[in-house]
């Protein structure tokens, strides 16, 4: 298993997914960004207070995030745009 700095800014960073302008305009935007703001919120939690690892972390995330998606109807597109993200979120080249 490969180890994991679990320092507080690092932390933070890891759980900052999905980065929002400080001006925002529209109320969808506004939820999305509380609901992220919650998540890392817990991500941070589990990793720093609850030393928690991050690898159990990331494997409980994919296990809610696929039983939320197999009641899509475009479970296929939305695959793609959720891979791609990752991707570009964890720096594994073209996403």
């Amino acid at each position: 298993m490969l180890e994991f700095r679990k320092d507080e800014q690092e932390a933070r960073n890891m759980a900052r997914i999905i980065p929002f302008p400080k001006k925002i305009s529209t109320q969808q935007v506004r939820k999305l960004q509380m609901v992220s703001d919650a998540l890392d919120g817990i991500i941070l939690e589990a990793i720093t207070e609850k030393d928690m690892d991050p690898y159990e972390i990331a494997g409980l995330l994919a296990h809610r995030l696929g039983s939320l998606m197999k009641n899509f109807s475009q479970k296929e597109e939305i695959w793609d745009i959720c891979q791609a993200v990752m991707k570009r979120q964890a720096s594994l080249g073209k996403g």
